[in-house]
């Protein structure tokens, strides 16, 4: 018996790393169908207990695409297609960062140029902590990346003093908030998916 991975990115990812691509399979599930997968002993394809989860998602692009994005930047970190989603996921870090930060409308364009660059910083290293126990980025390997990647420079031993500390970790707090939305669904799919495998498991015993 195979059960969808507890960790929501994981089970976003493997969604869509199996043979369940397939909008007909998604879309009988979405509309209520009983969907049969090799969870629950079918003749199904690798991974088709997935359906639930790529059903989800799938809704998502057409209801919430911003959220939807935000989950393909996160969760498919070993295609190119996740790069698709970038930016739009930094316009929407930045605008939840703007929107809490009344401050915004007094920086100079240096100033919010850095702020920018640091955006994609954030959801880089925030995109590789896919168990959450990596060791975070400190100051000089951000400024690094912020230089290599965007050409924007940022002194790293200012770090604090300039204010970039609380920024990061703004831009933190906007990343979460986003992947909270997004994994929402998935862990409810994953949850419901469980527990019909677990449901079936004990009577087919």
């Amino acid at each position: 018996m195979s059960y969808i991975d507890h960790n929501p990115r994981v089970a976003w990812a493997e969604g869509f790393d199996s043979g369940i691509r397939t909008q007909a399979c998604a879309d009988l599930a979405e509309a209520g169908a009983k969907v049969q997968t090799s969870g629950i002993k079918s003749g199904g394809c690798y991974n088709d207990h997935y359906i639930p989860v790529y059903s989800a998602v799938r809704k998502m692009e057409r209801e919430s695409p911003v959220l939807a994005a935000v989950g393909h930047w996160l969760c498919l970190v070993d295609t190119g297609e996740a790069n698709w989603y970038l930016d739009d996921v930094a316009d929407s870090v930045l605008t939840r960062f703007v929107a809490t930060t009344p401050e915004w409308s007094s920086y100079r364009k240096a100033r919010r140029q850095r702020v920018e660059a640091l955006v994609y910083a954030r959801l880089m290293m925030d995109r590789l902590n896919m168990d959450g126990e990596r060791r975070p980025w400190q100051p000089l390997e951000i400024c690094e990346f912020v230089y290599g990647h965007q050409g924007v420079k940022i002194v790293s031993y200012n770090w604090q003093r300039d204010g970039w500390e609380k920024v990061w970790d703004m831009l933190g707090r906007a990343v979460a908030a986003l992947e909270c939305e997004a994994m929402e669904p998935v862990i409810e799919a994953s949850r419901s998916a469980n527990r019909a495998m677990r449901h079936s498991e004990k009577y087919a015993a």
